[in-house]
């Protein structure tokens, strides 16, 4: 699967706001433990930037995890935001209509009329 950039960054926008608030560091303390400047976590937070792998590592040390955890939640983050760009994710029978309206392109209420 290929990620799309704007998916990324906004996956990183909650990843950076969730763990702020989990571990309750101001962004100034983010940037002393990490190493990272706060004007470069700022372009992060706004989805200006993305992290790179280093920036990345260095943040889940100073967030006190390790980068395999601080990366399950960011690809958790990414899923989620794949299905909330998803026609009708939520529900299933919105989904299969859409599928049928837009692929097959049959329209199940006229089909029921007959």
């Amino acid at each position: 699967m290929r990620y799309d950039i704007d998916v990324i960054r906004k996956a990183e926008i909650e990843l950076l706001a969730q763990m702020q608030g989990a571990t309750s560091l101001t962004k100034k303390k983010l940037a002393l433990d990490s190493g990272i400047s706060r004007q470069h976590l700022g372009l992060v937070a706004k989805g200006k930037r993305s992290l790179s792998v280093k920036s990345f590592c260095d943040l889940a040390d100073a967030f006190g995890c390790s980068a395999t955890e601080l990366m399950a939640k960011l690809e958790a983050l990414i899923l989620e935001q794949i299905q909330l760009q998803t026609p009708a994710a939520a529900d299933k029978a919105k989904g299969i209509n859409y599928i049928n309206k837009t692929i097959l392109g049959k329209n199940p209420e006229k089909q029921s009329e007959h």
